[in-house]
């Protein structure tokens, strides 16, 4: 398997509470199609954390959706009072396992 080129997006809310308002704002606000990406996933850490990774093919492709994503990000932080981290990365195929 080729690289794939990641957004990696973590969120801490400081009130646990508003993590669910904040996932049903997400559902129903954030767009579904990421220029450029071709895969999303989104994990439930604990009652006040939760991540994302956005997949890309290239690294042009990321580097040009970044912005927005990062946008997107700390405009959910500022709206559900959470603290945000968002990096780039790349995959490693060769330590890989599953499907």
């Amino acid at each position: 398997m080729d690289n794939e080129f990641v957004i990696i997006m973590s969120i801490r809310y400081m009130k646990p509470s508003l993590m669910a308002p904040a996932h049903d704002w997400a559902e129903k606000n954030v767009p579904k199609d990421i220029p450029g990406a071709h895969r999303h996933r989104s994990f439930h850490i604990a009652p006040d954390r939760g991540m994302s990774i956005l997949y890309f093919n290239d690294k042009a492709d990321l580097d040009a959706a970044f912005p927005m994503v990062k946008d997107i990000l700390n405009g959910m932080a500022e709206r559900f009072d959470a603290k945000v981290e968002i990096q780039k990365g790349i995959t490693s195929p060769g330590m890989d396992w599953g499907d």
